[in-house]
C-alpha cells in the first residue's frame, strides 16, 4: 500500500509510522505539484487540500481515501470524490482547545478593556476612568454546536455565563441552556451579549450572517468569528461596526486572506484582528496524527474508518 502526502511530516512522526506500519510505502512531498508524478500509484492521500482539483484526481487512479489535515474542506472537490467513491476524513475537533481558549481570551479582552490599555501603554498614559464589564451572567450564543462550539460552551459556563446555541434542528446539546434551530437564528442572536460563529463553510452557511442577522443583535453585543470569513457578509459587518449598530467584533478569519492593508477593519478600535491563528497550537500535528493513525489502522484492516468521516453529499 502506498501513502502519499502533499505536506511535510516531521521525522519524529514519519519514523513512528514507518516502524508501526512496515508494509506501507511512504512518499512525503511538500506540495501538490511535487506529488503529481506519484499520484497514479497512491492508495491514500494526506493533504491540506490546496490545489486539489477534479483534473488532478483523475491522475489518482488507485486512490481510495483522502485525509485532510485541515478541518476546513472548502478546497475539496466533493463531486469528484462522490463520482470516484473516495472516502474523505479530516481533523475536526483537534482545534477545540486552542480555539476555545482564543475565544475566551478575546471575550475577556473586551470586558476588561485590554486593547484600550495596550494603546495607553504605548502612549505612557495612565487612564483610570474606564467602563468595565464582566462575563458573569452574560449570554453567549454559539452558532454551530459541534466539537468546537461545545468546547467554547464549556469554557463560557466556567465563567458563569448563560449559554445558548444554534444547530440545524434545535436538538438539545449537553451543557447548553437553550438550543435554537437554524430557522430561529435571528431570535437566538437577539438574546446574545456575545455571538460566536463556529460553523463549517458549506454552500448553505455562506453569508449565513448578513444584514438581517446583524440587525437582530443588540447594539451592545460583540461578534466573534472563528469559523470562516465567508460565513459572514463582511461588507455589511463593516457597516454595522462603523455605525455603532453592534458594539464590536473579534475576527480571526476574513473573506479574503490576508486582509488587505487598506481594509477599514484595521483602524477600528472596537475590532480585534488576528490573522487566522485561533487554531494554532504546538500540539496541532500531534493531535492531527492521532486522528490519522487511528483511521489508518482501520483502513489497513479493511474496517470502517472510525473518526471524522465526511458525508460527501452534505460537505461536512
Amino acid at each position: 500500500m502506498k501513502v502519499l502526502t502533499t505536506m511535510a511530516i516531521k521525522e519524529v512522526y514519519l519514523d513512528r509510522l514507518e516502524d508501526a506500519y512496515p508494509g506501507i510505502h511512504w512518499r512525503i512531498c511538500r506540495t501538490t505539484g511535487e506529488a503529481l508524478e506519484y499520484l497514479p500509484r497512491a492508495d491514500v492521500l494526506v493533504t491540506y487540500g490546496e490545489g486539489l482539483t477534479p483534473q488532478l484526481l483523475k491522475r489518482a487512479e488507485k486512490l481510495r481515501w483522502i485525509h485532510s489535515m485541515s478541518a476546513g474542506l472548502e478546497n475539496i472537490p466533493f463531486q469528484a470524490l462522490i463520482e470516484r467513491e473516495i472516502q474523505l476524513t479530516n481533523v475536526r475537533g483537534i482545534h477545540r482547545i486552542q480555539v476555545a481558549e482564543h475565544t475566551l481570551g478575546v471575550m475577556l479582552s473586551f470586558v476588561r478593556q485590554l486593547p484600550f490599555f495596550t494603546r495607553m501603554q504605548e502612549l505612557s498614559r495612565w487612564e483610570y476612568h474606564v467602563k468595565f464589564d464582566e462575563l458573569f451572567e452574560q449570554t453567549v450564543t454559539i452558532v454551530g454546536l459541534g466539537a468546537l462550539g461545545q468546547e467554547i460552551a464549556a469554557r463560557c459556563r466556567a465563567f458563569g455565563m448563560r449559554v445558548t446555541g444554534v444547530n440545524t434542528d434545535g436538538r438539545d446539546v449537553e451543557g447548553v441552556h437553550k438550543v435554537y434551530p437554524t430557522d430561529q437564528l435571528r431570535r437566538a442572536l437577539s438574546e446574545a451579549d456575545f455571538v460566536v460563529v463556529t460553523v463549517p463553510l458549506v454552500e448553505k452557511t455562506e453569508n449565513l450572517i448578513g444584514e438581517a442577522e446583524l440587525d437582530a443583535m443588540k447594539k451592545s453585543a460583540i461578534f466573534i468569528n472563528v469559523a470562516r470569513g465567508k460565513v459572514v457578509d463582511q461588507k455589511v459587518l463593516i457597516q454595522f461596526l462603523e455605525e455603532g449598530r453592534i458594539a464590536g467584533a473579534a475576527l480571526d478569519v476574513f473573506e479574503k486572506e490576508p486582509l488587505s492593508e487598506n481594509n477599514p477593519l484595521w483602524k477600528m478600535h472596537n475590532v480585534l484582528i488576528t490573522p487566522h491563528v485561533a487554531g494554532r497550537s504546538p500540539r496541532y500535528m500531534e493531535r492531527a496524527m492521532e486522528v490519522f493513525e487511528t483511521n489508518l489502522k482501520a483502513f489497513i484492516e479493511e474496517k470502517p474508518l472510525p473518526l471524522n468521516v465526511i458525508d460527501l453529499e452534505r460537505g461536512y
